[in-house]
């Protein structure tokens, strides 16, 4: 009986695994949303409208020591070396869907939107393995896998995902524009206020396409986020524009 049992425990671990959609956040969007509309959103569910520097970092000795603590060796540039190296924290939330609060959160929000009654108690998953931050003095470059997010086999998110737009603020044909892109590439949300006057643009890169933002008068501080097959990539700091390009072209 007891060799039986692993096989067992390995046979359910599949069955649920195959009950669940499993979406990867590779793609990442900015959303004009005022800070009080994300302060709306349900505990839990906020990690995807946060950006791509999620968890807490703690200070290590080196990349050698941060490889060994995230589980993967780290892809940065060959040179300089950084200054000082973080290990940020894994997210691992597991938000379940109370219809009944997320459709009285609409109504104080104004907002007619309707909460399917079949949402009720669905457990989401939204996970990233630990990454790493290397501070280079005038920028840095974090470095993590990919955000997913999880359901239910058959769950809605893109209906989902438009619930929360409205519920932070965005009017019913913005909230439509973004589920329909969501349908067609699954994105982490980077929300800015409106106030901000912003240049955000698409820049290509030798592995795809990053997304530049910085403000409208081009000084200050600028950031970089971009993507490739297994790691997301965030770079801030005080640089030109062409030299974030080639740093992030450099990173093979």
């Amino acid at each position: 009986m007891l060799r039986v049992l692993p096989a067992i425990i390995s046979l359910v671990a599949a069955m649920q695994s195959a009950q669940l959609q499993t979406l990867s956040l590779k793609r990442f969007e900015v959303i004009r949303i005022e800070t009080s509309g994300i302060q709306r959103l349900p505990d839990g569910v906020r990690d995807i409208f946060t950006g791509p520097v999620s968890g807490l970092a703690r200070p290590v000795r080196n990349l050698e020591e941060a490889a060994r603590q995230v589980g993967f060796t780290p892809r940065l540039p060959a040179s300089p070396m950084p200054q000082e190296v973080l290990v940020m924290s894994p997210v691992n939330n597991q938000p379940k869907i109370a219809a009944a609060d997320l459709q009285n959160e609409l109504r104080r929000a104004d907002v007619d939107v309707p909460v399917p009654q079949d949402w009720d108690g669905v457990t989401l998953a939204i996970q990233q393995g630990a990454g790493l931050l290397a501070d280079y003095g005038d920028y840095f470059i974090a470095e993590a896998p990919p955000m997913t997010l999880s359901a239910p086999a058959g769950f809605r998110m893109d209906q989902f995902i438009e619930v929360l737009f409205r519920l932070a603020g965005l009017n019913s044909a913005d909230a439509t524009k973004l589920r329909q892109k969501f349908m067609a590439g699954p994105a982490l949300y980077f929300p800015i206020a409106p106030k901000y006057d912003m240049d955000i643009r698409e820049v290509q890169l030798t592995t795809g396409t990053g997304l530049l933002l910085q403000n409208a008068e081009k000084g200050a501080e600028l950031a970089f986020i971009w993507n490739t097959a297994d790691r997301s990539y965030f770079l801030s700091g005080f640089l030109t524009e062409d030299a974030a390009i080639a740093l992030a072209n450099s990173i093979k």
